[in-house]
């Protein structure tokens, strides 16, 4: 079983109603990719590793820290 920490929103409503209406924010360290600002404010794909980083002001926090990334594409409707 995974450990996640991190902010829980709710409300969320997406138009088709296909949502639980939580999500959980974590921090992600993108600082391994090359043109990582393309990806900010996207909807992205990643994989990396979950680990502590341990902030002097901070404390520990979980981190993700990301290998790889994607911008996941928004499938078309194709009408005929």
């Amino acid at each position: 079983m995974a450990y996640l920490e991190g902010r829980l929103r709710e409300n969320i409503v997406s138009p088709e109603n296909e949502h639980t209406g939580y999500v959980l924010e974590i921090e992600v360290d993108i600082s391994a990719l090359q043109d990582s600002e393309e990806l900010v404010n996207q909807e992205v794909a990643v994989t990396g590793n979950l680990e502590f980083i341990d902030y002097p002001e901070r404390g520990k926090i979980l981190v993700f820290r990301v290998t790889s990334a994607a911008e996941v594409e928004e499938e078309t409707e194709e009408t005929g």
